[in-house]
């Protein structure tokens, strides 16, 4: 719907864009029509409400004399989108605004669309075998798309098949995006498959063993295919076969593919395989030593096959050899591949090795120094073979040698390999390696500068060897250098690879490094462009008198490069410091790049034609402009150029002065070519 006002008048803008306001150089502007000159004509469209929900729109078109249009819907706030949307149905009043305040109005209804209208849902079936989950059902949708479908309240899907169905009632849905529903009943029949069907089942067994489970069935079913097979109404299994049955009555339960039943009675027998079999058992021993568990019992049987042994009722094993025993009675008992069992008694005596037999212990030893494990005993035996040691009667060992033992008397104890014992008495004495030696303990000292520890002593150490150093009571070290000192006075200890000691004090005196400071420092130093940030000078900075310089400016941290750059114009302090932390300063000065030809020349212009009431020179500032400064001039050359040379914005100069000339135009055009900077 279109709306106009009457128009008595066109009021046509000026050809001055505005751009950027930040840039504008003039303070005049020609007056804004009123209202009631301007038309703005309205043309909306729509797009219908689906039933139920909030989703109709209306976008608009407006023409007039602003390209700056907002838009309000039935007196709400205005906005800069022409497309209001989430609308129910109903009439709708939009009004349009330019950027004068003028306003154009437009009226549109918005109607209502039902999705769900001419659609509809049914099924086709196909029916379960009885006792079965086969059926299926198959949703059908007419009159609509984008449908998914549930089943008795499941969740919805895609695809519209129901396999795997019981006989029975459902309720099947479908709904779409749109919200539309539907909801029908199906009911799924069912089919008996065993309808004049017999399954008749026959059977060949294995009778069991006697008190035993051994026996087998086989079934085989006929009348239908696709056969499994159940006992005694357990689970069904697609063999027949049923293995390891005792004696007994069973049932055996044929199942077809459609689960038509047949079954069978069957009974099992016991046999006794052991009815006239006698197995004996034989039987040589080996007697065990004394107090020992050495002895053994090898066994062999007759009356069958694939015998298996057992000692005094225990687990049946393949072998008939029984180990590691001790003196005593036992039972052995053979038991053949048919279960059938036979026993013989064995008696184990037992034999003293050690009967007659004296064993004999030497033994040699190398004293202890005092305050240390280092002595030693060496033993050795006679009277049998293959003799193991013990000391103080700790654990037995294959060597004789017993080492890191203190002074004091032990005890050392042989075995041989029939476990005959012999014991001696050893005396470990106790030795002073340092008895008549001298630690005579030399060193050199490095004084400490004033305030820090860099002081150090060096020692030398005579009357032993392999010394090791300490420090005031310190660690002891390898090392003969102690160094990080403050000044003041030290102890050094000195020890041998024998403990004997011996030490000598110093003292580490406090020097100054920097007194009779002979450094002396210069700088050299290039110009830098004026107005523009970070600077282009540098600072080169050379030290001589010392070693180990780094260098700051202005008093900031010291660094290892002797250069600093992107520097602006200006008085700088330099510094270094040596190795000792020596300090001296002196300052450089980083001069200004001169003034090019193009920046003067423009400079000159600007100044000498925006230099009357409302522009920017002699403190005025206008639109946040001022053209005193070389580096305001910089600043702001767009703003220039915009309004000398190219008139995007306000014109330069202002009235009384006149305009400027094309030369003075080409002086402007020339330094912004040239890159508007202060040194172009």
């Amino acid at each position: 719907m279109i709306m106009e006002t009457s128009k008595r008048n066109k009021w046509w803008l000026g050809s001055v864009l505005f751009l950027s306001l930040a840039f504008l150089l003039s303070c005049e502007h020609p007056p804004e029509p009123t209202c009631v000159d301007v038309v703005i004509k309205v043309e909306l469209t729509k797009t219908d409400a689906t039933k139920g929900k909030m989703d109709g729109t209306i976008s608009v078109v407006a023409e007039g004399e602003s390209k700056f249009f907002t838009y309000s819907i039935n007196g709400a706030a205005f906005q800069a989108s022409s497309k209001f949307a989430g609308l129910d149905t109903g009439t709708y009043r939009v009004t349009v605004k330019n950027s004068w305040g003028c306003l154009g109005v437009g009226d549109i209804h918005v109607g209502q669309t039902d999705p769900c209208l001419g659609v509809a849902l049914s099924a086709t079936v196909s029916n379960s075998t009885q006792g079965q989950s086969t059926g299926t059902i198959t949703a059908v949708i007419s009159g609509g798309t984008g449908y998914t479908f549930s089943l008795n309240g499941s969740p919805f899907q895609a695809g519209n098949v129901f396999n795997s169905l019981a006989p029975g009632n459902y309720s099947l849905a479908a709904k779409n995006l749109a919200g539309c529903s539907f909801t029908v009943p199906v009911t799924v029949g069912a089919n008996d498959p065993c309808n004049g069907v017999t399954v008749t089942v026959t059977t060949t067994v294995t009778n069991p063993t006697l008190a035993q489970s051994n026996g087998s069935i086989t079934a085989t079913g006929a009348g239908a295919t696709g056969f499994t097979y159940s006992l005694n109404s357990g689970a069904f299994q697609s063999s027949g076969a049923f293995t390891g049955l005792a004696a007994g009555n069973y049932t055996v339960t044929a199942k077809s593919a459609n689960g038509c039943l047949g079954t069978t009675q069957v009974t099992l027998s016991a046999t006794n395989p052991c009815a006239g079999v006698t197995v004996v058992v034989t039987a040589t021993s080996v007697n065990p030593t004394l107090n020992t568990s050495d002895g053994s019992i090898t066994a062999t049987a007759t009356g069958g096959t694939g015998f298996t042994f057992s000692k005094d009722g225990t687990t049946f094993q393949a072998s008939g050899t029984f180990s590691n025993l001790a003196a005593g009675n036992y039972t052995i008992s053979a038991k053949n591949s048919n279960g059938c069992i036979g026993t013989t008694q064995v008696a184990l005596g037992s034999t003293n090795p050690c009967a007659g037999v004296t064993i004999s212990v030497t033994a040699t030893s190398t004293g202890a120094t005092i305050g240390s494990s280092n002595g030693s005993i060496t033993a050795s035996a006679t009277g049998g073979t293959g003799f193991m040691f013990s000391l103080n009667n700790g654990t037995f060992q294959s060597s004789g040698s017993f080492v890191n033992l203190a002074a004091g008397n032990y005890t050392v104890t042989a075995k041989n390999s029939s476990g005959c014992l012999g014991s001696t008495q050893v005396s470990v004495a106790s030795i002073n390696p340092c008895q008549g030696v001298t630690v005579l303990v030399t060193g050199t000292v490095i004084n400490a500068s004033v305030g820090q520890s860099n002081g150090s002593i060096t020692v030398n150490a005579t009357g032993g060897t392999g010394f090791t150093y300490s420090l005031n009571g310190g660690a002891y070290q390898a090392a003969t250098v102690f160094q990080g000192l403050a000044a003041g006075s030290y102890t050094v200890t000195a020890k041998s690879s024998a403990g004997c000691m011996g030490s000598a004090t110093y003292t580490v005196g406090s020097v100054d490094p920097c007194l009779n400071n002979s450094i002396t420092i210069s700088s050299t130093t290039t110009a830098s462009a004026n107005c523009i940030t970070p600077g282009t000078g540098s600072i080169a900075i050379s030290a001589t008198g010392s070693t180990g310089f780094t260098y700051n400016l202005n008093n900031g941290t010291y660094q290892a490069g002797a250069t600093f750059s992107g520097l602006a114009p200006g008085t700088y302090t330099v510094g270094v410091k040596d190795v000792n932390n020596c300090t001296k300063t002196t300052t450089a000065v980083v001069p200004t790049v001169p003034a090019g030809p193009t920046f003067l020349a423009a400079k000159a212009l600007v100044q000498s034609r925006c230099g009357g009431s409302g522009c920017h020179m002699n403190g005025q500032t206008q639109k946040g402009y001022n053209f005193d400064t070389d580096c305001n001039i910089v600043k702001f050359w767009s703003g220039i150029y915009g309004s000398t040379v190219t008139h995007t914005l306000n014109t330069m100069p202002l009235s009384p002065q006149p305009p400027l000339t094309t030369a003075e135009k080409q002086t402007i055009t020339n330094w912004i070519n040239a890159g508007h900077g202060f040194g172009n």
